[in-house]
């Protein structure tokens, strides 16, 4: 997604529209998720575990963003880290997402809300397409790179 700034400001100019029923399912999708996290080495894995995850975690937020024009529901902001097997694996992710919703905070958002947060093994890209799959209207923001 992208988004130009106009008349001389620096917030997008771009809306997004959701309807209501959509907005209804993702809110059910997220209500029934429950994610179970477990930290393995690679060394630990079997051969079909490592072909899945290929010794990735991703770590998930979707976001409501608000300036004083507009409101975008439910962007997701997704950060994937090589799994070494360490339990700081998920906390470097969830603070690569932190920085940069600060970021989009000090640029562009009046208000950055967490609607719902999620983590898990396997890569960022596969997580999304869970998430879509329950509501096709949902916007990915980005996949950064916590390595």
């Amino acid at each position: 997604m992208y988004a130009f700034a106009g008349n001389g400001s620096v917030r997008p100019v771009r809306a997004v529209a959701f309807h209501v029923n959509q907005i209804e399912k993702l809110d059910s999708f997220l209500k029934a998720r429950v994610t179970v996290i477990s930290v393995k080495k690679t060394s630990e894995m079997s051969p079909e575990e490592v072909s899945n995850s290929a010794g990735r975690i991703c770590s998930c937020q979707i976001l409501n963003l608000e300036s004083a024009n507009y409101d975008h529901r439910y962007v997701v902001l997704l950060a994937e880290k090589t799994n070494d097997g360490s339990s700081a694996v998920y906390a470097a992710a969830k603070n690569r997402i932190a920085k940069e919703k600060k970021q989009l905070k000090q640029m562009f958002y009046d208000r950055v809300k967490v609607v719902a947060e999620m983590q898990g093994t396997g890569s960022c890209k596969s997580m999304f397409f869970r998430l879509r799959a329950a509501d096709s209207q949902l916007q990915l923001y980005e996949i950064l790179n916590a390595d």
